[in-house]
């Protein structure tokens, strides 16, 4: 499905830089007996109390005492002339090899290190007296931060001592803006170690946020961290707590805080506070200033569906009546929300809005026009999501039609009416039709000498699909292992952050075809490589589509080879879709279902009956029945049926364990 996204603000995002080949582990040494460790961490933070208070003498024979404990013997024998610089370059490259492969426990004993190398520079260098400044303790500011990622808060604190303590803020100021810069860094682009970034803003919240604070700047910065990670965890109370310690007083809320009361259902707070801001006459009818605003705080991600779709309901007739479809704020926002309505389960919705920018497309630029088939696309979607599949159908192929009569098969437009009209036929049971056009198709496709080869495997996947939904598994594999052979090998797949990487999906398809044919193990090294590459990219979003797809795709795996972890990656997607979004969501049943059907799969009914009993529970919900009197056909077709797949998988699971 095309989505539009300038209206949003969402970032877009540049590939990743290739995969390297896997990183070689890090340089080890023998770790000190902890009384050791203790002793040379006690000498290093007295020496650096001296350097802080201008005592450079008192300081270098500490160091060098800390060193003669903590380093290797021949190290410190070379720590003299030329020779030291040496030592201290093969430091630094067992810190970075270790940051590298994420090994925080080895990064902090690296670091360690070159502190005590960089402490003892600033205490002998000569001609220098007082206090050393900020930069020449800065790689302590580093350490710590390894230190708490490693799980040593207490050894952390230690070593923040001196600066809490210190005479001049200058110090305690510097730490707390590199720890803040360090934790929004980790929040923002941390990858797979955005789990440690509420440790590292705890840690540091608690170390700054005191009594005759001395850094309060660097503390707002922590707070609005802090919001950022309890909103993505659903607690919007908590990081609305945690913006509102993050504003200055007697500033008005940030982005991010408005944002927030929409998704806590305060809308009318929430438009008449960005009324004030933009110097509206609060609770006055909605002025275009006011409704360019709320766009701004929309884009605010992680607030979570159901506050963007109450800015752009508001702010959707504004546009509609003072803007033509030539301005691309009414087109942002029109596909937008209705891309979100089919998102969160109520594409009827969304329908109106994307017959009415289609009619608007078509007459200004024409039925042909790519701004035209951009809308035909989407309403194309929200009419299969509501299961009218033959209506869909139509719609995709007005689009392939002019494939066929352009002989052009290169364009999105063409490769997604493709898959659409495939779906459609299949949705429908219409498996013969479906083999007939996806074999024109790929003949087609392979006839033609102007499709890159991403295009290509998106065609064969499709043609996959039906092989597979005729029985034909092997030839099924094989058209997803043609794909996969277009595009990149394992050692060289970069995932792009972005939601359409055939390298991904015909990754995906392959393994699921596995699986279907009782070949789980074959692949779970499939499933890992996805989400480790995935994980590995820092401008994918954690908490995004292709992390938490592949992330349920390999627990689905693990589970049907019954493996324990596979239950335990359900159970805790499963506790955080509930915790954010709720019991009767979507995000909720798209943890539930998998769950359960492995379960069964796999053998263990009596097991899979919770997360059945949730699943039913969500699908006979109103949020899915609907109301009987607004219901269109499709939608009561499509609650009965999803109600009846629900019941069904129960039943089988009650049965199956009373045997």
């Amino acid at each position: 499905m095309r989505i539009t996204v300038l209206a949003l603000g969402l970032l877009v995002a540049l590939p990743a830089q290739a995969q390297d080949a896997p990183a070689p582990p890090p340089v080890q040494f023998p770790a000190l007996p902890p009384e050791v460790q203790a002793r040379a961490d006690t000498l290093l933070i007295q020496a650096t109390r001296h350097l802080i208070s201008g005592r450079r003498t008192h300081a270098a024979p500490l160091i060098r005492e800390a060193l003669a404990l903590a380093a290797p013997a021949e190290d410190v024998a070379q720590m003299q002339g030329m020779t030291q610089f040496d030592v201290y370059s093969r430091w630094l490259e067992g810190r970075s090899a270790a940051m590298k492969v994420r090994d925080f426990a080895t990064f902090a004993r690296w670091a360690w290190r070159t502190s005590a190398f960089n402490l003892l520079r600033a205490a002998e260098r000569s001609g220098e007296t007082g206090p050393v400044t900020p930069d020449d303790v800065d790689d302590l500011f580093y350490m710590s931060y390894g230190l708490v990622l490693a799980g040593e808060e207490d050894r952390a604190t230690a070593f923040l001592a001196p600066f809490l303590a210190a005479p001049d803020p200058a110090f305690e100021i510097a730490f707390a803006k590199d720890m803040a810069q360090r934790a929004l860094s980790v929040q923002n682009w941390g990858g797979q170690d955005k789990p440690r970034a509420a440790r590292l803003v705890a840690f540091a919240i608690a170390a700054f946020d005191r009594p005759a604070a001395r850094a309060p700047d660097a503390v707002r910065d922590l707070y609005r961290v802090q919001g950022q990670i309890l909103r993505t965890a659903g607690d919007f109370a908590g990081a609305r707590a945690a913006f509102a310690k993050a504003r200055k007083p007697g500033t008005p809320p940030a982005d991010a805080e408005l944002a927030l009361m929409f998704a806590l259902g305060e809308v009318d707070a929430g438009i008449r506070a960005v009324q004030q801001a933009v110097g509206d006459s609060p609770g006055s009818a909605l002025s275009r200033r006011a409704a360019d605003r709320l766009i701004e705080v929309a884009g605010q991600s992680g607030s979570g569906n159901a506050a963007t779709i109450a800015i752009y309901e508001r702010v959707w007739p504004l546009y509609r009546r003072t803007l033509k479809i030539d301005d691309l704020p009414l087109q942002n926002v029109g596909s937008v929300l209705a891309n979100l309505y089919v998102e969160t389960g109520d594409p009827a919705k969304a329908e109106p809005i994307l017959i009415d920018l289609l009619a608007l497309a078509e007459k200004r630029w024409g039925p042909e026009s790519n701004g035209a088939l951009m809308f035909v696309l989407e309403l194309a979607a929200s009419v299969e999501a509501q299961n009218r599949l033959a209506e869909a159908e139509l719609l995709y192929r007005r689009i392939w039609a002019l494939a066929l009569r352009y002989d052009n098969y290169e364009p999105d437009d063409a490769r997604e009416a493709f898959e659409g009209i495939t779906r459609s036929l299949l949705g429908r049971g219409l498996v013969g039709d479906a083999l007939a056009f996806t074999a024109d198709g790929i003949a087609r496709v392979r006839a033609a000498k102007d499709i890159n080869a991403w295009r290509r495997m998106f065609y064969l996947l499709a043609r996959a699909d039906a092989l597979e939904a005729s029985g034909a598994l092997a030839d099924a594999e094989a058209h997803a292992r043609e794909a996969l052979a277009l595009g990149d090998s394992d050692e060289k797949m970069n995932i792009a952050a972005m939601f359409d990487d055939p390298n991904v999906f015909a990754r995906a398809r392959l393994a699921h075809l596995l699986e279907r044919q009782g070949r789980a193990a074959q692949a779970e090294p499939i499933r890992r490589l996805l989400l480790a590459r995935i994980e590995g990219n820092d401008m994918i979003p954690w908490e995004g589509e292709y992390r938490t797809a592949a992330l349920l795709a390999l627990a689905a795996n693990l589970t049907l080879q019954g493996k324990p972890e596979g239950s335990r990656r359900f159970a805790e997607r499963l506790d955080a879709s509930t915790r954010i979004y709720g019991l009767d969501s979507p995000q909720m049943l798209a943890v539930a279902e998998p769950f359960a059907r492995a379960l069964l799969q796999s053998g263990r009914a009596a097991a899979a009956l919770a997360p059945a009993r949730l699943a039913l529970a969500a699908r006979t919900s109103t949020r899915f029945t609907g109301d009987a009197i607004r219901a269109n056909l499709s939608d009561l077709a499509l609650a009965r049926k999803r109600t009846e797949a629900a019941r069904l998988m129960v039943e089988a699971a009650w049965k199956a364990s009373r045997r």
